[in-house]
């Protein structure tokens, strides 16, 4: 007899021996035992996860010569024919290849005649989401009454594919993909049963690899064990994976936006024969799992070894939650355009630049901090005048505010008004009123201006001087205030640059 893989040869023959769908098993032996056994269930989940493996079971179940029985005895005629795929009343269709309304009509005129050898019929349609619309109408009136003597089983990775009309008509049980922790234990008892000793480290890789899939987990032991794996690094160097350590360099190096370092680490991957696509993937969870980590303050629980984890503890406290939500989504786009890039290095490269230009993010706490010590180099006299001196709106001898004059004004004279508006209010100069004011044509007007004149002496009881400053004395008094220390300090905090400088007040 030729060699048989790990996949086929532990493949669970009772429900007993099944991994990771206690849900399902259990819910199926309490209908066995109650005869409340549905006439049409769809197993929808992902690959490799168990769903044709136990509608074979509940076949076998169905049709041991001990039962129904919760669990087939695997010994009787009616198992043995199932197990060994010969039962004629046990069909297993592959929808895939037989997709088509001429297939689905000759399974519904197969229907009505009774089983010829076992107690029930069972149809399991893999794939059934193949299935064309006119094949799935077809199928409509046989799935909703079947004969008593019928069970079909639909199984599928794309549950949304399945039409509602067919939905309807179907108990559906949803597999779940293995936790990482179940998958290594699973490996470690076939690696036990196959007297072959493979480091923990190694079995974490496959888990990681197979993404909750019993199947694939099993191919890659299989592929492992042949290439004599014992180690991680074997593991790593024979499906081309990035190790831990290049992993974490990368992630620091992108921490820190140092770009040449990600650039070489790049080029170092890509000089080992590394896949790239894997890489990014790998440091897109990475940062997903930092992300985690560090927004739930270390409550998430994650499905990865200690050793990764402990890893994610020590670099949150290097990085603000905000700033790793930016990381994370910059990283997340970049590899989406990765995978359909024909020049994967260039891509990751272009991915990593991205990431590294992202400014550091501050905490509001810390920008307060930062705050608090900008006010600590103003000295308390100094903000005491500057708030009091702008609050001066009135003189002791003014009849009326500079507001309502100003809006005395853009009854008169509205645009004039408007921009006295925008000007800062006059000082006093002895018993005259000083008005300072850029260069404007609205004030060349001079019998506007005097008109302006002679409202200021009836409202203000006070002459009013109109000075007109020019550009050079603005950028003077602009340069001026970037000067001032308060200001410089401010820059000196942030690491800022002044984009614009408004004046605001007469200083």
């Amino acid at each position: 007899m030729g060699y048989l893989v790990l996949a086929r040869k532990y493949r669970p023959q009772t429900f007993a021996e099944v991994v990771g769908q206690e849900h399902v098993v259990r819910t199926l032996k309490n209908a066995i035992s109650q005869n409340r056994v549905a006439h049409a269930l769809l197993f929808s989940g992902i690959r490799g996860v168990g769903k044709t493996t136990i509608a074979r079971i509940l076949a076998k179940a169905l049709n041991c010569d001990k039962g129904p029985a919760e669990e087939p005895c695997n010994e009787c005629s009616a198992c043995r024919e199932i197990t060994e795929g010969r039962a004629v009343d046990v069909q297993e269709i592959d929808a895939a290849s037989n997709r088509g309304i001429d297939e689905i009509r000759e399974l519904r005129e197969n229907v009505k005649f009774p089983p010829s050898r076992l107690r029930t019929k069972v149809y399991i349609i893999d794939e059934a989401h193949m299935l064309t619309r006119e094949a799935f109408n077809a199928l409509l009136k046989t799935l909703e009454e079947p004969p008593p003597h019928v069970k079909f089983v639909l199984a599928t990775t794309e549950p949304h594919k399945i039409p509602v009309t067919i939905l309807s008509r179907c108990q559906r049980y949803d597999f779940r993909r293995l936790s990482f922790a179940k998958l290594v234990s699973f490996l470690a008892q076939v690696c036990d049963k196959e007297n072959v000793s493979i480091e923990e480290n190694a079995l974490e890789i496959i888990a990681r690899e197979a993404e909750g899939s019993v199947r694939d987990a099993l191919s890659l032991l299989d592929q492992a064990i042949s290439s004599g794996v014992r180690t991680a690094e074997d593991a790593r160097e024979l499906f081309g994976l990035a190790d831990n350590f290049l992993l974490e360099q990368l992630a620091r190096a992108i921490i820190a936006r140092d770009l040449a370092s990600c650039f070489s680490l790049v080029n170092q991957a890509y000089e080992q024969g590394l896949d790239l696509t894997f890489l990014a993937q790998d440091l897109v969870e990475f940062f997903r799992n930092l992300l985690a980590l560090r927004s739930s303050s270390g409550r998430v629980v994650l499905d990865i070894p200690e050793s990764e984890l402990s890893l994610l503890r020590e670099l949150s406290l290097e990085v603000e939650p905000q700033e790793l939500l930016i990381l994370f989504q910059t990283l997340l786009a970049g590899f989406e355009a990765l995978r359909r890039s024909p020049v994967p290095k260039l891509s990751l490269e272009l991915m990593l630049a991205k990431a590294c230009e992202i400014g550091q993010v501050v905490a509001l706490d810390k920008l307060f901090e930062k705050i608090a010590e900008i006010k600590a180099f103003v000295p308390s006299s100094e903000i005491s005048s500057e708030k009091a001196e702008p609050s001066a709106q009135k003189t002791k001898a003014q009849d009326v505010s500079w507001e309502e004059f100003v809006t005395k004004l853009k009854e008169e004279k509205p645009t004039l008004g408007a921009l006295f508006e925008t000007l800062s209010p006059p000082s006093q100069d002895g018993n005259k009123l000083v008005l300072v004011a850029p260069e404007h044509p609205l004030l060349e007007d001079k019998d506007a201006l005097l008109r302006v004149k002679e409202l200021a002496f009836e409202l203000l009881k006070r002459p009013l001087e109109i000075q007109v400053h020019h550009e050079e004395e603005s950028s003077s008094k602009r340069q001026k205030l970037v000067e001032k220390p308060i200001v410089q300090d401010t820059l000196k905090i942030f690491g800022g640059r002044i984009a614009k400088v408004k004046i605001y007040e007469k200083e």
